[in-house]
């Protein structure tokens, strides 16, 4: 059990962790979690710290799990990945993890407000989030959570949607596993994820892999262009849908979508993952055909980037 400590629940501005951060204000608050805007003391740089709620921080389990998501992320450096730079104990025992700060929004605003998006402008952000997991699966990690709300929008490199892939709370461990020790958190059997973006082999308990994350990002490349996820409803129907309902062409619901990128995001989202793109990069090249590399300042360096990461691979 965590020690009782005097910190209240709400850490105050002020309040420090460790021995280089102070806490500036709450910037979120989730189920599980509060993350802060803060700062390091010794060089004055903005930083962002994510602290589990105290009732989480007296389960071993969720601990390990939270403990698991710094790893995760930290393994991963890539710049369309959030990075991770440390890992704590609060005073009274809740862990935190120190995070680089993002000043932006997560997709999900985004598209809650401007749904549906271009394919000019989408395209972009589904090539920065294709590059973000080849790099995670590269390092034998599967997220399994892509979702608009684990997609950070911020400004950089000329474009307001440079895009950041946060949260890697539930990524999958596999098999061949590049850090010597550490524990697969997956729960045998029981299907982790959001319903919406789950692929069916998710739905069901069975195991998971690089397409699944793939099929995650179809999801999100169809709400992107249509304003809506292929199944909605209750959590169960919508399971239920991912396993044995077909997914209804985009152009069912926006008869101007051209076919070919309808083509192109219906392969992702094929039932069985060997009908799927292999891997980000296969994804990536069927979004890279043709392509006017004028419409976004992001693809030229993204093309440049793909091609560069395959021909060390």
């Amino acid at each position: 059990m965590a020690p009782s400590g005097d910190l209240p629940d709400e850490l105050p501005p002020g309040t420090r962790l460790g021995a280089r951060y102070v806490v500036h204000k709450l910037v979120g608050s989730g189920g599980m979690s509060q993350v802060y805007l803060a700062e390091h003391e010794s060089i004055a740089r903005k930083v962002a710290i994510k602290v589990l709620h105290r009732e989480p921080s007296r389960q071993p389990r969720v601990v390990l799990r939270f403990q698991q998501e710094a790893r995760a992320a930290s393994t991963v450096q890539h710049e369309n990945v959030v990075e991770v730079t440390d890992f704590g104990q609060t005073d009274d025992g809740r862990p935190f993890m120190v995070m680089e700060y993002l000043d932006g929004e997560d997709l999900g605003e985004t598209l809650i407000r401007e749904a549906p998006l271009s394919w000019v402008r989408a395209r972009p952000m589904l090539l920065q989030i294709l590059a973000a997991l080849q790099a995670a699966h590269d390092q034998g990690l599967v997220h399994r959570d892509i979702k608009p709300e684990n997609v950070f929008r911020i400004s950089r490199m000329g474009s307001d949607d440079f895009v950041k892939v946060i949260d890697f709370g539930i990524a999958k461990v596999l098999a061949r596993d590049p850090v010597p020790g550490r524990r697969s958190l997956t729960l045998t059997g029981h299907a982790l994820g959001t319903p919406a973006y789950m692929a069916p082999e998710q739905c069901v308990g069975d195991p998971v892999d690089a397409r699944t994350d793939l099929y995650a990002v179809g999801v999100l490349a169809y709400q992107m262009l249509t304003g809506r996820t292929p199944f909605e409803g209750k959590r169960s129907d919508v399971m239920r849908a991912q396993v044995y309902e077909p997914v209804p062409p985009m152009a069912s619901i926006d008869p101007d979508i051209d076919p070919e990128i309808d083509g192109v995001v219906l392969r992702a989202l094929e039932k069985l993952p060997g009908e799927r793109y292999a891997t980000a990069f296969e994804f990536a090249d069927a979004l890279f055909q043709d392509l006017d590399l004028e419409s976004s300042t992001l693809l030229p360096g993204l093309r440049r980037l793909f091609m560069r990461r395959r021909r060390r691979g």
